[in-house]
């Protein structure tokens, strides 16, 4: 029995670190793929290869190592801004996006616009695939992370309960007592709490701030106006418009705009600034479009969220150090 318990807590051990990696890399890919998409330059990749990573999910950029998250990759090329040719191989691309270009075994060689920097560890981003690329880094981000919350948990329980057995047979009376349950309880219930109180908080953020963050250009502001708000007061407004990559005219509006933007693009209640870039959605027509220069304020309610989530973890966590060290103090007292 004790034996099965111990191959048990390894188990968990080794699932809990796989995980964090899991939940570090695809953290890792979309904090790149959102630098790329802030500070890249337009460039048109030229897709010259594609390979299969659901045995390997790795990449070596140099000396980095690389989550790759998707089960396909593709290798792409293009003309830098410093002249030169740049290559980058096993740029993660969706399912939805490879069966564009993968037909049967063979891959059809395709130029596509993205973008890209001059940063050898920075993976260029298909525009084309951005939006489903990030939806699906989110999904990834939340399971691995619920599976590494739960696998450390368990850990943690077994471990705990190894450490309470080897507590009562050394103390052949009294050991529940000598056990910190209450304690053990309280620190469990604290992490488990603020783990997922934190990631739902993070996730709401994420969500938010990527509503139109894949594709970019340029918009033209059509009409600015003032109207009532809907409490008390008055808010700004615009009317957008714009073409997107496929050559459609789309129109979004009315976009409430801050104080700060407003004073930014108007004087004397008149415009004066008629275009600006703004991130959008490639797939859905009705998504309202994102302003680059006046991104979306975090709510009061996640910061509270984060706050009271990172709290209860280090509460959690120290309750939790404070029950291992008083069954070991206790166990070695023991053996003396």
């Amino acid at each position: 029995m004790s034996l099965r318990a111990v191959r048990v807590r390894n188990l968990l051990l080794l699932l809990a670190i796989f995980a964090t990696i899991v939940v570090a890399g695809c953290w890792d890919n979309r904090r790149t793929m959102q630098r790329v998409m802030e500070e890249g330059y337009p460039v048109l990749l030229e897709i010259t290869g594609a390979q299969h990573q659901r045995l390997a999910p790795f990449a070596l950029d140099g000396w980095r190592p690389r989550f790759v998250e998707q089960s396909l990759s593709v290798d792409v090329k293009w003309q830098g801004r410093d002249g030169k040719q740049h290559v980058f191989r096993k740029v993660p691309v969706t399912d939805t996006f490879a069966g564009t270009i993968v037909q049967g075994e063979q891959v059809r060689l395709a130029v596509v616009p993205g973008k890209a920097l001059d940063d050898p560890h920075a993976v260029p981003v298909i525009n084309a695939d951005a939006v489903g690329r990030l939806a699906s880094l989110q999904e990834w981000t939340g399971a691995s992370a619920l599976a590494a919350v739960a696998a450390w948990l368990g850990f943690g329980i077994s471990s705990l309960w190894l450490a309470r057995g080897r507590l009562a047979r050394s103390t052949a009376a009294g050991a529940a007592a000598a056990f910190p349950l209450r304690r053990t309880s309280f620190g469990f219930v604290a992490l488990l709490l603020g783990v997922a109180l934190t990631f739902r908080a993070w996730s709401v953020q994420e969500a938010t701030s990527a509503v139109a963050g894949a594709v970019e250009t340029t918009a033209e502001i059509t009409s600015a106006t003032t109207v009532p708000a809907a409490a008390s007061g008055q808010t700004h407004v615009l009317q957008l418009s714009w073409t997107d990559a496929q050559g459609r005219v789309r129109h979004a509006g009315p976009v409430p705009v801050s104080d700060r933007f407003w004073s930014k693009i108007t004087q004397n209640g008149q415009l004066v600034v008629h275009r600006t870039p703004i991130r959008y959605s490639d797939e859905g027509l009705g998504a309202r479009p994102v302003l680059v220069d006046d991104p979306p304020a975090r709510s009061w309610r996640i910061e509270a969220a984060l706050g009271i989530g990172i709290v209860l973890m280090v509460v959690g966590s120290g309750c939790l150090f404070s029950a291992a060290r008083a069954v070991k103090r206790a166990t070695t007292g023991q053996a003396h």
